[in-house]
Parts: structure tokens; sequence; C-alpha cells
């Protein structure tokens, strides 16, 4: 299975089990249910980073539009983790 399929499958389950959490009245429980999803989305969001994203991570952080896309820093990073996916020229 790749790795976006399964990551988007653990984001609807999560998504769902919100709903139902949403929906319980305790409050000492809905807060649990809230601790545990809240891990669960964080181990999601690291995964989609490392195991979908990769390398190209960079080119989705917001930006100040007065400014180029990527500064030198930034672009230094960004080539250097291309490199380490296989691209040897950019």
């Amino acid at each position: 299975q790749a790795p976006l399929s399964g990551i988007l499958q653990e984001f609807q389950r999560i998504q769902q089990e919100q709903r139902e959490a949403n929906a319980c009245t305790e409050r000492q429980e809905w807060w649990e249910r809230r601790s545990r999803l809240d891990l669960r989305m964080q181990s999601l969001i690291q995964s989609l980073d490392s195991e979908v994203l990769g390398c190209w991570r960079g080119l989705l952080l917001p930006r100040d539009p007065g400014n180029s896309p990527l500064d030198e820093q930034e672009l230094s990073q960004l080539l250097q983790e291309l490199r380490e996916c296989g691209w040897e020229r950019p």
C-alpha cells in the first residue's frame, strides 16, 4: 500500500473518531479522547512529512509575497535534500 493511501485512511479514521468524541458529554472522557487523537494526528503529520513529502516539503512553506520563493539558506537545504533523494543536477 502506498504511504499516501495509508495516511489518508488514517486521517479519515481520525476525523470519524473526532465526530464521535464531539458527541461525548463527559468532560474527562472527551479530553482523554482528544489527547489520543492529537497524538495520532501528530504522528500522521510526521509520517506525511517524512514518507510522502520528503525533500519536496520545502516547496509548501508559506512565503512573503515580496520575497523570492526561497532564500539562499532554504535553497541550499532543498538542494541538499534533493541530492539525498537521488537528484544529481537541479
